[in-house]
């Protein structure tokens, strides 16, 4: 079946083991989340219904980041309904952000190969720099020279099915695989998304994007099977329990409707848009990330650290708010932010003067990933 939803995957190619995009590829990477495609309660869909949706939803969401795409089919002679079924039928078709041949890459590797990837043009960095992130998720600085011109290895444009982008993304999936014992550098070297295949990490991280909550945004995972909390207001204006619209804010950031002139009828403005979402996902008062405790760096006892209502590195995950799994997280992200506080204080600005905490060492060891090396 999977085949038949997606023979135009891999530019064309069809689904191939030996290729990004696969049904054996889905296969594992889906392993990875078993409440993908593998949970859901509520009076509005039985249990089956809320499995399925969670599937189509995720599989929306890639034909529209990285189908074909190919609108040219609504102006040729076939019917609506054979130009419907050709349409969507057209994931998994990209590889790299603006693909096939992206203006991201050098024109002698545009992407057609999958490690066309490994250099990128100076507007496909994707770089993001701050002192945290400079710790935490450091942008691979190493050029190449071709033909005069300068290019860039630390490349963090949009890669797999869900295009994932930008180097704090691809530090917080690389932990996530750390955490599943999978030891892979995706900061020096991004481009691992597409070529690694032991796991295929194009369609894992896809999967983990759409499954894992970012702080103030729910996963588009749990929006679908109505795990998620919302505003009073957005309640009552209809967007709560199991809908597809907020997804499409959680990914693109974009609310603008369904098309009018859309061929295929969509169903109801509201179950599949955002467009009429009164508040945003940050209208639940709530804490995002760890951040030094300020409050206590003068006490004569080891430096600690706290939520905070700003959005870090190190996600916190309110218990009132996401999955139990995530919750689990938080005590191990704490200790990281701990680690950073000693292994690099000037990341905060600290010194034995301003923070006297830092004489006093933990009395459990601590390192940068929570795991031990």
């Amino acid at each position: 079946m999977f085949n038949d939803l997606f023979p135009k995957a891999n530019l064309g190619i069809g689904p191939h083991d030996c290729l990004p995009y696969s049904y054996k590829a889905f296969v594992i990477a889906a392993r990875y989340f078993p409440e993908f495609g593998g949970e859901g309660s509520s009076k509005v869909y039985k249990r089956a219904q809320h499995e399925r949706r969670d599937v189509a939803a995720f599989f929306a969401h890639v034909l529209q980041e990285t189908g074909e795409n190919d609108i040219s089919l609504f102006n040729t002679s076939l019917s609506n309904e054979e130009k419907a079924d050709c349409f969507y039928r057209g994931g998994f078709y990209n590889w790299f952000e603006r693909g096939p041949n992206s203006s991201f890459l050098l024109p002698a590797f545009p992407g057609f190969q999958t490690v066309d990837g490994k250099r990128c043009t100076e507007e496909g960095r994707y770089c993001k720099r701050s002192i945290e992130l400079d710790y935490w998720s450091p942008c691979n600085e190493s050029t190449e020279t071709h033909a005069g011109q300068t290019y860039h290895r630390g490349c963090y444009f949009g890669r797999g099915a869900l295009q994932l982008s930008w180097n704090y993304n691809y530090g917080l999936f690389q932990q996530f695989l750390l955490s599943r014992g999978i030891k892979v550098d995706l900061i020096n070297n991004p481009n691992l998304v597409v070529t690694k295949m032991d796991p295929p990490l194009a369609m894992l991280a896809s999967l983990w994007f759409y499954m894992t909550p970012q702080p103030p945004k729910p996963s588009m995972h749990s929006i679908v099977v109505g795990d998620w909390r919302q505003s009073e207001k957005n309640r009552r204006a209809g967007f709560s329990g199991p809908i597809f619209g907020p997804t499409s804010l959680v990914i693109n950031n974009e609310c603008g409707g369904e098309d009018p002139e859309e061929p295929v009828p969509a169903g109801p403005e509201r179950s599949l848009s955002c467009k009429g979402m009164l508040d945003n996902f940050d209208a639940i008062p709530h804490m995002y990330s760890w951040q030094p405790d300020w409050g206590n760096m003068w006490r004569a006892r080891p430096c600690d650290c706290e939520p905070a209502s700003y959005g870090g590195p190190l996600p916190y995950y309110d218990p009132k708010l996401y999955p139990s799994k995530f919750v689990k997280e938080n005590d191990r992200n704490r200790l990281r932010c701990v680690y950073s506080i000693y292994e690099s204080p000037s990341t905060f600005r600290l010194d034995e003067g301003n923070a006297p905490c830092l004489k006093y060492k933990p009395k459990i060891s601590l390192t940068k990933t929570g795991f031990k090396d």
